[in-house]
């Protein structure tokens, strides 16, 4: 039984955890207003900038905090803490009933807030960053939520409501738009307006003769030049349609409609894990997120908490998931299918949705480098615009697997491969670093088993890829084709990044015509390459392959094979910057459908 005096240090440290969340919280939310205003006032340089500064909140903040509570807890004379935040402690010096006792009173502080689950997250955070992975349980920290997001008593609704009669679409429509109270003017609200009604009405023929609903979440979803409108149709005879309307901000045009989307596939992609986090204001992210789930059934709450900015809630979600999945599955942690890295080591569930990923002690040859310029790399592409070309990731530290549910082959593979990276206590591998990705099919392994409609859609989405990577500022490196990936929507994505860099690193070359019979007979080149030197031509040799893929390549992207063309796109992103993307067909945009000028 604590002292009462315990008791109050213990009700005083819970208030400053939830008061160092709500703090944090703030900032999150600051950041998306300020991302509105952004759009409204066309400072794109500095959406792109926050974004990248507000992955890095979270962490800032539990540091600050863990210094200074650290600090709080020696004076009070509450053994357990840390004296640095890499130092290991004791069992003997853990204070055990006062920390339960915290626990229990941070959960009553919490029961009515608004965000339970972030500060939940934001608790274990703090508590995991200052004690050691001895005390990580379900006593002390959060494994399982303990407050219910089904009651949370919301100020006001996340969703705004339009009731549509006959004759009202065209003034329903004008009332969405102006609802969400942008600082910039419509250039031409009324042709927007008309535009939507007939596209509406065309991708949903049956709305004309229906009484049907509008619901659309109250704020917007800003990420890079765009700004969407999200919700979904609901009518009392057929199931309920999402529905997405993109807007852009011109120099010339002003605010204006870009697209409308209301097929699940469309709104899928805009949400993908390869793109980057949206900025969206409200004080009821669970909320959020549950409506968006019911629109999108396909999502993870991980992802969907990742998506609008809440990254490490979609962490707390994924780990939670494994360990909920690891206990109830019969099935072994086997190496992934594929090939294998040369720098990591990737291993999986066999129906699990995502493969695990750790760096290698040392790299195979060709391959070079260390694990920090690994780590450095993923760090790059997480803060990088992705264009829904990069997988996302989510990196962790001391990660228990119970060694009963490890394959044989893979722990035999750990222990040659990357043994200064894991740890084995009793009966449990703790792996010191690593990280979860979403699970993909090996472009190579698809294309072995594709007929030639799946082969020819593939490689040109490869193709693509490549090209929209490399004019979003990303050199890929390794281009093999097992370096990419296959997702549900039959896209193709990036995910191998121990080569990755900027557009402006490589020196793109022609190979020099040989000058001697033995010169173009020669095994090696016979010209002088340098460290950063790249030769397009030679990609031919190993992107694809067979020669039908090859030619079915060539149609559309010979392109890739030229220097000239790499070249050319460096000095379009020296002189203008990145092209814009749109996370849409390019067949789905107002403009192509009306061909405006």
């Amino acid at each position: 039984m604590l002292s009462s005096s315990s008791q109050k240090i213990s009700l005083s440290i819970a208030k400053k955890i939830l008061l160092g969340f709500e703090h944090h919280y703030q900032n999150i939310k600051s950041a998306s207003i300020e991302a509105k205003r952004c759009f409204e006032e066309k400072e794109w340089e500095k959406i792109e900038n926050d974004s990248k500064l507000r992955l890095n909140f979270y962490d800032e903040q539990v540091d600050v905090f863990c210094k200074n509570l650290s600090s709080e807890l020696k004076k009070q004379t509450l053994y357990g803490a840390k004296a640095e935040f890499n130092e290991t402690q004791k069992m003997d010096k853990f204070n055990s009933d006062f920390w339960k006792n915290t626990k229990h009173v941070y959960i009553e502080l919490i029961t009515a807030h608004k965000q339970p689950e972030l500060a939940e997250t934001f608790y274990n955070s703090v508590f995991c960053r200052i004690f050691s992975r001895s005390f990580y349980n379900n006593q002390y920290i959060f494994t399982k939520p303990c407050v219910s997001l089904n009651y949370i008593d919301m100020d006001e609704p996340v969703i705004d409501s339009y009731f549509v009669d006959d004759g009202q679409l065209k003034e329903t429509l004008t009332s969405v738009l102006n609802n969400y109270k942008f600082r910039c003017k419509f250039g031409n609200l009324d042709q927007d307006i008309e535009r939507l009604q007939e596209q509406l009405i065309k991708q949903m023929p049956r709305l004309q003769s229906e009484v049907f609903e509008l619901q659309f979440i109250s704020t917007p979803f800003i990420r890079g030049k765009c700004a969407y409108i999200v919700g979904k149709i609901v009518t009392q005879l057929h199931p309920d349609v999402p529905v997405l309307i993109a807007l852009l901000n011109d120099e010339n045009k002003g605010l204006y409609v870009d697209s409308l989307l209301t097929d699940i596939g469309s709104i899928s992609i805009i949400f993908s894990f390869s793109r980057s986090y949206f900025f969206i204001t409200t004080d009821y992210p669970s909320a959020i997120v549950e409506y968006l789930k019911e629109l999108l059934p396909g999502k993870t709450r991980a992802v969907l908490y990742s998506a609008i900015g809440l990254h490490k809630q979609g962490k707390t979600l994924l780990y939670r998931h494994f360990l909920k999945y690891s206990k109830i599955t019969s099935e072994k942690l086997i190496i992934a299918p594929g090939i294998k890295g040369m720098v990591m080591s990737v291993f999986t569930f066999p129906m699990y949705p995502y493969v695990f990923k750790v760096i290698n002690d040392q790299f195979a040859p060709p391959k070079m480098g260390t694990k920090e310029m690994v780590k450095d790399r993923y760090y790059f592409v997480k803060n990088h615009v992705r264009i829904g070309r990069l997988a996302d990731t989510w990196e962790f530290s001391n990660v228990a697997f119970p060694l009963k549910d490890i394959d044989d082959a893979l722990l035999k593979e750990l222990e040659k491969k990357a043994s200064s990276n894991i740890e084995i206590e009793n009966d449990l591998l703790i792996i010191k670093h690593m990280y979860i990705e979403n699970k993909m099919t090996p472009l190579n392994m698809y294309l072995e088993t594709a007929n030639k409609k799946q082969q020819n859609h593939i490689i040109n989405d490869y193709g693509k890829a490549i090209d929209e990577l490399i004019n979003s500022n990303i050199f890929p490196g390794d281009m093999l084709t097992k370096n990419f990936g296959v997702t549900r929507q039959n896209r193709v994505v990036f995910y191998d990044y121990d080569e990755i860099t900027l557009m402006s690193t490589p020196i793109f070359k022609k190979i020099p015509k040989a000058k001697t019979y033995e010169q173009e007979m020669a095994s090696e080149p016979w010209y002088y390459v340098g460290q950063n030197d790249v030769f397009p031509e030679e990609f031919k040799y190993f992107m694809l392959p067979n020669p039908y893929m090859k030619e079915v390549f060539n149609k559309k992207y010979k392109k890739l094979l030229d220097a000239d063309y790499w070249v050319s796109i460096q000095e379009k992103i020296k002189q203008n910057g990145v092209m814009d993307y749109y996370p849409y067909g390019s067949e789905k945009r107002m403009c192509e459908i009306y061909k405006d000028n």
